[in-house]
């Protein structure tokens, strides 16, 4: 949000309700006011936090303000289908690039404005491919969290790992060659008893939205192995572009 002020804002400033603003890109300007005399004001950009105002959750509010969700999944999601020769569209490149400017500086601001109020420590000089390796591992850690391998089990979260789909796709076959109507799936603690084509069907679904998952996280992976400086390794968001959730009421 623009905002000004007759006088310098301060980078971070308390609301004293749990929340702060932060005020950063302060510039100094001067404007002519109708009397003819010049006066000096301050213009900034403005974002509200609540919570604790450190680096990520400054990071996550400003850069919000700039690109929504979406947009930032959208732009992640065509600029790794162009790489990995799934889209023949270039626009998405330089649209990509843009937005990984601009998180670049948004990031590198909110740093220098953090370190200037001895709330962020200095960074120690790093290796571009030690940073490479680091957010790689970051990306593995990520995608063997819940955060992607997991459903919806009548409202509780749970996971099916791969070894076991396999072992529940041979069952189901046995029981649709039998000619079985229903087949039990141990899930989430209980044992489930569905008609066969039911649990085929959801395990189907668990299935695709593993290998679409997977392909999101390769992605992430070939893009963070391109970049060619820290700032753009820092500012990449490899949690972005992940399928929805499937979601099962049984």
């Amino acid at each position: 949000m623009k905002s000004n002020s007759d006088v310098r804002p301060p980078i971070l400033q308390n609301l004293g309700d749990g929340s702060w603003h932060y005020n950063y890109h302060i510039k100094e300007v001067q404007i002519t006011q109708e009397s003819g005399e010049d006066k000096t004001v301050f213009e900034y950009e403005t974002v509200h936090i609540w919570g604790n105002p450190d680096y990520e959750t400054i990071a996550n509010a400003v850069i919000a303000e700039h690109y929504s969700p979406s947009e930032e999944t959208a732009l992640i999601n065509k600029y790794n289908a162009f790489n990995m020769k799934l889209s023949i569209d270039p626009t998405d490149n330089g649209k990509y690039e843009t937005y990984l400017k601009d998180v670049t500086g948004l990031k590198a601001t909110i740093k220098e404005d953090l370190r200037a109020l001895g709330r962020l420590e200095p960074e120690p000089a790093k290796i571009l491919e030690q940073i490479i390796t680091g957010k790689i591992a970051e990306i593995d850690a990520y995608d063997t969290s819940d955060k992607v391998n997991s459903f919806l089990f009548n409202e509780q979260k749970t996971w099916i790992d791969a070894g076991t789909r396999a072992v529940f796709r041979n069952s189901i076959d046995s029981a649709e060659l039998l000619q079985e109507e229903t087949i039990q799936m141990p899930i989430a603690g209980t044992i489930l008893t569905v008609p066969v084509a039911v649990a085929k069907l959801m395990l189907a679904k668990i299935q695709r939205y593993a290998d679409n998952a997977a392909i999101v996280t390769t992605g992430h992976k070939f893009v963070v192995s391109t970049l060619t400086s820290i700032a753009e390794v820092d500012a990449y968001n490899f949690k972005a572009g992940y399928p929805a959730k499937e979601v099962f009421n049984v």
